[in-house]
């Protein structure tokens, strides 16, 4: 809603979103892509440096105990704990192993032999672990000299975070899952996190990323951005990070979909450009309309007439309702 009122405020005064957001600091927002997982470090770097002759120049890839589920003498686990997605990682009694940590590093170390160390690379998805195995893990990992480690424990826990943050040498991130600046300060308080990482669609909008992003900088804290949404999710982004100074990088998903880029429509194609999306001086977020068509053409199969048909798919105990990564 907020979005679509910041847009609809700008068209009204005749200027772009970032204006009502209190200017900028730059006119492009520097971004990274999804690349998606596989269980081979030489590939998982091909596919990486794939990316960065698409232009980019921040990564991410995924690591962690999904790579180690069928080998055996990597994993510790209490039964059926390894399926489950709705327990809190410090709950689930997991442990990684020796052997599994190695493993996890040599996956890295394949990943920058075939990438170099000039480019940054984040690291996410480490799996349903303790806060002692992510120390474990994290100062393993250290010596790869990675961008940060994303949402390796919940992040209602800031005082576990300040532990892990401490006990490790390379930058801790999270936030995508907080609602709103005020669930933000234990951790800048605490010093717990070196990055926050809000996803502006859940965390309160435009104006409110920005207040969160200022905020973080008054703790000496960079904000990077999560998003994994559509185009207008994006512009929304793109007009708080660059009028937000302690911004870092944005995330996008929609590489691999060209059709993303049609969804709506008076957007330059592809919008992410040499690994940037510029900012629109267009009045509001700075598209023309939502090519409906399209979005049509590519609704979600178990609901395709969209909101007009129940949603029981949602009802189990699989449904993704919880309020953490």
């Amino acid at each position: 809603v907020e979005m679509a009122l910041m847009d609809l405020a700008g068209k009204a005064y005749g200027v772009p979103a970032y204006q009502l957001a209190g200017g900028k600091f730059r006119d492009k927002a520097l971004c990274y892509s999804d690349t998606p997982s596989v269980v081979d470090g030489t590939e998982m770097g091909r596919r990486l440096k794939g990316r960065i002759e698409q232009g980019f120049k921040f990564l991410k890839m995924d690591i962690g105990i999904q790579l180690l589920r069928d080998i055996p003498g990597t994993l510790i686990a209490p039964p059926d704990m390894l399926q489950t997605r709705n327990v809190m990682h410090q709950f689930t009694g997991i442990q990684i192993t020796d052997k599994g940590i190695g493993i996890l590093c040599d996956y890295v170390q394949a990943v920058r032999d075939e990438i170099g160390y000039e480019i940054p690379v984040a690291v996410d998805h480490f799996g349903h672990i303790g806060l002692k195995s992510c120390i474990r893990l994290g100062k393993a990992l250290d010596k790869f000299t990675l961008a940060w480690y994303e949402d390796m424990i919940p992040w209602q826990f800031a005082d576990q975070w300040a532990e892990l943050t401490r006990a490790v040498d390379t930058p801790t991130c999270t936030g995508e899952d907080i609602y709103l600046k005020e669930g933000f300060l234990p951790l800048l308080e605490k010093q717990a996190v070196n990055i926050i990482h809000p996803d502006l669609a859940s965390s309160g909008g435009i104006l409110e990323t920005k207040k969160i992003g200022d905020m973080a900088q008054d703790y000496g804290i960079a904000m990077a951005m999560h998003m994994a949404g559509s185009p207008i999710s994006a512009l929304a982004n793109l007009h708080c990070a660059v009028a937000t100074e302690n911004f870092l990088v944005l995330e996008n998903h929609s590489v691999d979909h060209p059709e993303w880029n049609q969804i709506v429509t008076g957007l330059p194609d592809p919008l992410i450009q040499d690994g940037f999306m510029q900012v629109p001086e267009m009045p509001g977020l700075g598209f023309d309309d939502i090519n409906e068509d399209m979005c049509r053409a590519h609704l979600d199969p178990r609901d395709p007439v969209y909101f007009d048909q129940p949603t029981d798919q949602w009802d189990n105990e699989w449904s993704w309702d919880r309020l953490w990564s």
